[in-house]
């Protein structure tokens, strides 16, 4: 009875370790990299958890990145780099820059890059306004140092959504909504780069989120048509 108690303690545990793994973007199998050939075009999808797809069913078919290849068609490659949990700013809990993926989607190589990143930066630990600006755009600046000369395209983030009267992960609405953004925006401005608003494409969509924040399968495919129909006119 004694063993039966630990092996199913045993499996709990596992599953939990499986499941954080998961919930961060960890497991490797989750990230599989796409070799560009014949004359593809290089898409790198850099960004958190949404562009990972974390809470879309099916992932590995249905995250944003994977929709919008196959918008594309057979002359691109498109590569996901998402990362759950993942900021802009280097001295948050979880800078992007610090991570592999960020580095693989830079030797990629890539053509084009499309970059979300914002909503893990308003947590209260996290936002910094000055540091936000300055660190995202050495981010767009990193892409367009590149010897393919990328086209780079940064999105704002998508609103986010109470769920049972509060939103989730200590995320702030307010900052997304009043400071996050319009910086987004300047940026783009500044570094002469595209921007692609999908909070006001979302604004009001909360029937397209899994938990208020993370789109689900409906939402990834907006999203990949927004960005596809983006690419598409440039």
């Amino acid at each position: 009875m004694i063993g039966i108690i630990i092996a199913i303690a045993l499996l709990v545990l596992a599953g939990i370790i499986i499941l954080t793994l998961f919930h961060f973007g960890l497991i490797s199998f989750y990230h599989p990299m796409k070799s560009a050939k014949n004359n593809q075009i290089r898409v790198a999808c850099v960004g958190d958890s949404i562009t990972y797809g974390l809470f879309v069913g099916n992932r590995r078919k249905n995250n944003y990145p994977a929709v919008l290849n196959l918008l594309l068609g057979e002359k691109y490659c498109v590569n996901n780099f998402g990362y759950t949990n993942r900021t802009a700013i280097k001295s948050g809990d979880y800078p992007i820059v610090n991570e592999k993926l960020y580095k693989q989607s830079l030797d990629f190589k890539p053509d084009i890059v499309v970059i979300l990143l914002g909503t893990n930066d308003t947590k209260e630990n996290n936002w910094d306004k000055d540091k936000f600006i300055n660190d995202y755009g050495e981010i767009v600046d990193s892409y367009l140092a590149l010897e393919s000369a990328p086209k780079v395209y940064i999105l704002t983030p998508s609103p986010l959504f109470e769920v049972r009267g509060k939103i989730l992960y200590d995320l702030r609405k307010s900052i997304v909504e009043s400071e996050v953004v319009p910086a987004i925006k300047n940026i783009a401005k500044a570094k002469g780069v595209d921007c692609i608003d999908i909070y006001k494409i979302f604004d009001g969509k909360r029937e397209l989120f899994a938990d208020g924040v993370h789109p689900n399968v409906k939402g990834s495919e907006l999203l990949a048509q927004s960005v596809f129909e983006k690419l598409s006119n440039n």
